[in-house]
């Protein structure tokens, strides 16, 4: 009795902690803006949580850095070629480097903090977060979600 009591504790806690995160990354009333810091380049939104368990189990890439090389892609009226000195992965791995039009939401300076999620196929992000005054809370959503997203099926 007493270890199913505790069980249920700590689900009710796990619970807590994710819909906790799910709220703070989805504060504003469109799918694609959690606060000022948060903007998508994605056409679509899949009506997944910003950063919860389906959508890092579906991710290809969700990391977060510095921007270290913002270029212009020539011919593209204004896409920009965004680089990240990553400092931690969350999925993925190796060099940051993604597409980004550059009226699309926050605009981005060397130095920034970025944290991004790409999912498969796309060469612009789908999930873009800037500042760490916005980056934080959202971390700690994902860092609470990654251990449902490993038994999360993605499809």
């Amino acid at each position: 009795m007493r270890l199913a009591l505790g069980g249920l504790a700590a689900a009710a806690a796990a619970g807590l902690v994710l819909g906790m995160g799910w709220l703070v990354a989805r504060t504003g009333p469109a799918a694609d803006s959690a606060g000022p810091g948060f903007a998508s380049d994605a056409k679509e939104d899949t009506g997944s949580a910003a950063f919860g368990p389906r959508y890092l189990a579906c991710a290809r890439l969700v990391a977060e850095g510095r921007v270290t090389a913002l270029e212009e892609v020539p011919g593209t009226g204004g896409v920009q070629r965004v680089t990240l000195a990553a400092g931690r992965y969350y999925k993925g791995g190796g060099p940051v480097t993604f597409l980004r039009d550059d009226a699309a939401g926050v605009p981005l300076r060397l130095g920034d903090q970025v944290l991004v999620g790409l999912s498969p196929g796309l060469a612009h992000p789908d999930r873009t977060v800037v500042g760490e005054a916005d980056i934080a809370p959202v971390r700690a959503g994902i860092v609470a979600a990654l251990p449902a997203s490993r038994g999360t099926s993605c499809g």
